[in-house]
């Protein structure tokens, strides 16, 4: 059985060092992942695919950042194959000089060295003045 909690604690420390980069962030996503990102603001939904899902989220909000925010963990619960990761960013800016930093609550599922499904929750009027 997969132990969310130590791939979880693994991927967001590299994610601190190295940030939101596909060799770190997108390479830990499966092929047929789940990702809703929750509230109404324009990258809003639930993405089936890591297609969906880079085409929805990742390249919308790379077009809008100057700087992708970094993440602070602040606690992860995880139990099986399921985990819980609460952080904070810093760093973050928009092209459009707003600040992007705000902070975070996903559900992940992870399987074997895949996350499998994400629903993230944000602050959406910061999402929404990034997309300003």
């Amino acid at each position: 059985m997969t132990d969310a909690g130590a791939f979880l604690r693994t991927w967001f420390e590299q994610l601190t060092e190295s940030g939101w980069t596909s060799e770190v962030f997108l390479s830990a996503l499966s092929d047929d992942i789940v990702w809703t990102a929750t509230g109404s603001s324009p990258v809003s939904g639930t993405y089936h695919g890591l297609a969906a899902y880079t085409e929805g989220v990742y390249r919308p909000l790379d077009e809008h950042l100057e700087s992708w925010p970094r993440p602070t963990v602040e606690r992860i619960v995880a139990e099986g194959e399921w985990g819980v990761v609460e952080f904070s960013s810093t760093g973050g800016r928009g092209k459009n000089g707003v600040d992007y930093n705000m902070r975070y609550c996903w559900v992940i599922h992870v399987e074997g060295d895949v996350v499998t499904e994400v629903t993230g929750y944000y602050d959406t009027s910061n999402v929404d003045a990034l997309f300003a």
